[in-house]
């Protein structure tokens, strides 16, 4: 009892362990840049079974390729350039995803949010990276 009522008033805190960033970091980056590397080769016929142009489908990979990369770029460099390069990588993320949402995935917002976690949760990733930056 001792001991909790301790760690309830900070005499003993849990580690912080300031590489946690890269958990999150590397799994987003990782499920994005595969999807950009899926698009490869670039087909007008997929661009328009999804109902797109060719150009936005190509936007979209590279996008995908890119925002992947700032997010580790970033994370490796601990200067204000580091933390831009993770801002604009997470709402490159962020954006892309709104994106394929809007798209393919729309719906009602309680359909949207029940049936959709994992793109809403890709979101929500890149809207972290892109307002926290390196703070993160």
């Amino acid at each position: 009892m001792n001991t909790v009522v301790s760690v309830l008033r900070g005499e003993r805190m849990l580690p912080d362990l300031q590489a946690a960033h890269w958990l999150l970091r590397i799994a987003l980056a990782a499920f994005i840049m595969h999807q950009g590397f899926l698009k490869a080769p670039i087909s007008v016929d997929e661009a328009a079974s999804f109902g797109v142009p060719v150009l936005l489908w190509v936007a979209a990979a590279l996008g995908e390729l890119a925002a992947g990369l700032a997010l580790i770029a970033g994370g490796f460099l601990q200067t204000r350039l580091g933390d831009l390069i993770t801002r604009v990588g997470g709402a490159t993320l962020a954006l892309i995803v709104a994106s394929v949402v809007v798209v393919v995935y729309w719906a009602p917002p309680m359909d949207l949010f029940l049936g959709n976690q994992f793109h809403l949760l890709l979101l929500v990733g890149g809207l972290y990276f892109a307002l926290r930056g390196n703070a993160a």
